[in-house]
């Protein structure tokens, strides 16, 4: 077991740098991606992998640590606390996936096993980051339209549910914004209160109206 273990991470790690991004540069590690601003460098967030060993297998978290919606949510004062347990904007794991996003099993852990098909369990693990976990990131990091879909699909991720919402509509155009977040505000899963006296402070916050244009 310990050299299929060993034979899964090299393998998994090799094919790290396969995903590509139009939108962030993605930096393949031993045990991951880091994600960072094309331009910049700036460390923005990245994917971790772990193994359990009492699932016997690897999970997958992502974190989004940067960004223009980072930086607003910072500027901002808020009368609650963030969702999250760290400083992070976006923060979730596959242990606790709906979807079956990362692994084809319950309980987000893909197993490693004797036996196994190494190389296409590490091809379908790329797959599935191309496809759903670094998409979620970059709609995260460009502010897309896509955002606000992701914030009411899973608003646990996120530090900051409806304020991330309203910068994604005052990003994207939306002339009433509060008309627009007022059925976003009614879901208690996205909002802790209706308070809205947030949004005069991201309209005019500097770095948000300078990413604006």
């Amino acid at each position: 077991m310990n050299t299929t273990k060993l034979q899964f991470k090299a393998e998994l790690a090799a094919r790290l740098g396969e995903p590509r991004s139009d939108i962030v540069l993605l930096k393949p590690l031993k045990s991951g991606i880091k994600v960072l601003d094309k331009a910049t460098k700036q460390h923005l967030g990245g994917l971790t992998f772990d193994y359990l060993r009492n699932a016997g297998g690897v999970y997958v978290a992502c974190e989004v640590t940067g960004g223009v919606v980072h930086d607003v949510l910072a500027g901002l004062v808020l009368p609650y606390e963030s969702n999250l347990l760290t400083g992070a904007t976006m923060s979730f794991n596959s242990l606790s996936e709906e979807r079956k996003e990362f692994s084809p099993d319950m309980g987000g852990v893909v197993r490693v096993h004797d036996g196994m098909d190494i190389d296409r369990t590490c091809a379908e693990i790329v797959g599935r980051l191309a496809k759903w976990h670094i998409p979620k990131m970059e709609r995260l990091l460009a502010v897309s339209k896509g955002l606000i879909e992701d914030v009411v699909a899973y608003p646990d991720h996120y530090a900051y549910p409806l304020p991330v919402i309203a910068i994604c509509l005052v990003r994207n155009g939306c002339e009433d914004v509060e008309a627009a977040l007022a059925p976003y505000a009614r879901n208690k899963r996205i909002a802790r209160n209706r308070n809205l006296d947030f949004l005069p402070a991201l309209k005019a916050h500097a770095a948000f109206c300078m990413a604006s244009r």
